[in-house]
């Protein structure tokens, strides 16, 4: 396997080192991963043509956000792993995605799937832990097996 992309190989390497960070946060205790809040985001930019490293015969599909709620950001949603990567980068430096605080995925595709699921779901914090509700979720998914 080779990487091309360093933004995608660094996101990779990131959600690597969380591992196990999932099961400290379900236990309630903090990774001392702390800061002050992120600022607001607004819309993310736009993909540019060159984002990608090898050409496709299609456009990658992407899903458009819906506006996001008070002060979360939106999260574009592309099946194309360099835009997905910029994407993961971008909500990382806003404090949003912080895979030091959640294990995801190792695929900056998936990863970006569940980031959105369960900020959807109002399971992420600003700092990009998990919220009270987040935490009951992640115990009731490690309880009954079912994946969150």
């Amino acid at each position: 396997m080779t990487m091309r992309n360093p933004k995608l190989k660094a996101v990779l390497v990131t959600a690597a080192a969380g591992l196990g960070i999932l099961a400290t946060a379900a236990c309630g205790k903090d990774a001392g991963d702390s800061g002050p809040p992120a600022p607001s985001l607004g819309t993310p930019p736009a993909a540019s043509p060159s984002a990608s490293s090898h050409s496709r015969s299609a456009a990658p599909a992407t899903t458009a956000a819906a506006a996001p709620t008070g002060d979360r950001p939106q999260v574009k949603l592309t099946d194309d792993p360099d835009a997905a990567g910029d994407e993961l980068v971008r909500l990382r430096k806003a404090g949003w995605f912080n895979p030091n605080k959640i294990e995801y995925a190792d695929d900056a595709v998936i990863a970006l799937q569940q980031f959105k699921r369960w900020l959807d779901a109002g399971y992420i914090a600003r700092d990009g832990g998990w919220t009270p509700e987040g935490l009951a979720a992640v115990e009731r998914a490690n309880k009954s097996g079912t994946p969150l």
